[in-house]
């Protein structure tokens, strides 16, 4: 096991943690992502590569804002 790098005593254990993320003015929020936890602090890492995942997923549903400039005209 990794020795926890915030307390430098506890070990890190593989846990499923709740994953928090504010996107614009909405709170995502994504249940079971896995995560390293310190057995003694409680500090935790989220797993890179789910973190990763779950960016692509929330950035690649998004429509593309429109600047003011490029907002469609309604017909005269």
């Amino acid at each position: 096991m990794i020795v926890c790098m915030t307390c430098q005593e506890g070990r890190l254990q593989r846990r499923n943690l709740t994953y928090l993320q504010w996107h614009d003015d909405n709170l995502l929020i994504v249940n079971r992502v896995p995560a390293s936890v310190c057995e003694v602090c409680g500090d935790y890492i989220y797993d890179p590569d789910a973190v990763e995942h779950l960016q692509q997923l929330l950035w690649a549903h998004l429509p593309e804002k429109q600047s003011p400039n490029k907002r469609k005209r309604s017909p005269a």
